[in-house]
C-alpha cells in the first residue's frame, strides 16, 4: 500500500520559494492549457497533442507532465458527469503538481534537516534543493518501508509517498461500534469512549464563527477525536464494522427538523470514520461499512423492527421486553451485519480478553 506523507517547506529560502512558484506558475497554465484544448478537442499522450502548446519555458519532460495530468483531469471531470448525470464545464486545474522520479529525488540529509528533496526546475541542469525534517509519521511508515522518488508540490508543502509492502492477514475478534453524539463510540461488547464530546460539540456552538475560540474549540475536538479512537482495542481486532453514514445532516425528515441539524452540525461524523479507517489501516484491521437501516430500532434478541423501541438513551423491545443501552444494541446490530458479510472466526479466549 502507498501511504502519503505531508513534509515542512518552511525551511526554504526566499530565493528557493520564488522558484518553487515560478515552476508552479509555469506548469499549471500549460496543464489548463492541455485541458482548454482536450476539452474541445481529444487528444492522448502523444507528440501531435503535446506540440499544441506553443513556446514555453517548461521542458519537454514537464510538458509531456503536464499533459499527462490535464488528461486525468479532463477523464475525470467527463466520469464524474457521466455518474452523476450533470452537465460539467471545462475545469480549471488550480492544484497540485505531481511529479514522479523523472523530476524528483529524495535523499538523506544532514544535521538538523535530515531530508532532502530535489526537485527539477525551469533552468536546464539546475535543481531546487529543499531541505526539510523526518516527522513521526515519516519514522513510523518508513520502518516498514521506503520512499517512492517523487512527490506532490504546491506553494505550502510538499507531499511525499512511502510504498508499504502488504503483511500477512491478521487474526483477531471482529468488533461492531456505533457512533454517536453523546458518546461518540458505543462497541458490541457494552464499551462507551468519548462520553465528554457532548459538551465539546456545545462549545463550538456556543463560539463565534471564525473567532479564536472556535479554532480552539476545533482543535480541542480533533484532539479528543484520535484520543477517543486510540482506546479501541486496536491489537486484539482483525474486523471492525461501522455504519455506512451519509447525508446525516441533510434532508427534512420527520426526526430532522433544523434544531436536529442544528446540534448535528459540530459532529463530524466523516472525519471520525476517516479517523477509523486510518487507524484500521496502520493495525491491518479490515474496515467494513455495513447499511446503517434500523440498526437503532432493530432488537437483537428477536429480530422485531420498531421506532418505539428506542426511547432516548435506551432500548426496550415491544415486542420480546429485551433491554439495553440503545447505543449497545445499535453496535450489536452492526457487528451482526458484519458477521454475516465476513463470517464470525473469533474463538472464546479473544472474546473474553477483549471483555
Amino acid at each position: 500500500m502507498r501511504r502519503a506523507v505531508k513534509v515542512t517547506l518552511k525551511f526554504t529560502t526566499a530565493k528557493k520559494r520564488r522558484a518553487i512558484i515560478a515552476l508552479l506558475s509555469r506548469y499549471r497554465s500549460a496543464v489548463n492549457f492541455y485541458i482548454h484544448s482536450l476539452w474541445n478537442d481529444r487528444g492522448s499522450l502523444d507528440a501531435a497533442t503535446l506540440d499544441r502548446l506553443p513556446s514555453t519555458e517548461l521542458s519537454a519532460r514537464y510538458k509531456s507532465q503536464a499533459l499527462k495530468q490535464a488528461l486525468e483531469v479532463v477523464v475525470g471531470t467527463r466520469k464524474a458527469a457521466k455518474a452523476t448525470g450533470k452537465m460539467a464545464s471545462c475545469p480549471v486545474f488550480f492544484g497540485s503538481a505531481t511529479l514522479d522520479a523523472k523530476f524528483v529525488s529524495i535523499e538523506d540529509g544532514q544535521g538538523s534537516f535530515d531530508l532532502v528533496v530535489r526537485i527539477s526546475g525551469l533552468i536546464k541542469g539546475q535543481r531546487i534543493t529543499i531541505p526539510t525534517r523526518h516527522t513521526a509519521v515519516t519514522r513510523k511508515w518508513l520502518k516498514r518501508g521506503e520512499f517512492v522518488q517523487g512527490c506532490s508540490l504546491s506553494e505550502e508543502r510538499l507531499t511525499l509517498w512511502i510504498d508499504v509492502p502488504d503483511t500477512e492477514t491478521k487474526t483477531g475478534a471482529t468488533l461492531g461500534i456505533d457512533l454517536g453524539m453523546n458518546k461518540l463510540i458505543s462497541d458490541s461488547n457494552g464499551n462507551h469512549y468519548g462520553r465528554e464530546f457532548r459538551a465539546i460539540s456545545a462549545k463550538i456552538r456556543a463560539s463565534k464563527p471564525k473567532s479564536k475560540a472556535r479554532h480552539r474549540h476545533y482543535a480541542e475536538r480533533e484532539n479528543f477525536i484520535n484520543r477517543t479512537i486510540n482506546l479501541l482495542p486496536w491489537s486484539l481486532l482483525a474486523v471492525i464494522g461501522v455504519e455506512a453514514l451519509n447525508d446525516m445532516k441533510r434532508g427534512k425528515r420527520k426526526n430532522r427538523g433544523k434544531q436536529f441539524r442544528k446540534a448535528l452540525a459540530p459532529w463530524t461524523y466523516r472525519r471520525v470514520l476517516d479517523r477509523i479507517g486510518h487507524k484500521a489501516e496502520e493495525n491491518r484491521v479490515r474496515l467494513l461499512a455495513v447499511p446503517p437501516a434500523y440498526t437503532s430500532q432493530m432488537c437483537p434478541q428477536c429480530g422485531a423492527v420498531a421506532r418505539e423501541n428506542r426511547r432516548g438513551e435506551d432500548f426496550h423491545c415491544v415486542a420480546c421486553h429485551h433491554t439495553g443501552d440503545a447505543d449497545t444494541i445499535g453496535a450489536t446490530n452492526v457487528l451482526g451485519r458484519t458477521l454475516e458479510t465476513v463470517g464470525s472466526v473469533e474463538s472464546p479466549m479473544l472474546e473474553r480478553s477483549m471483555k
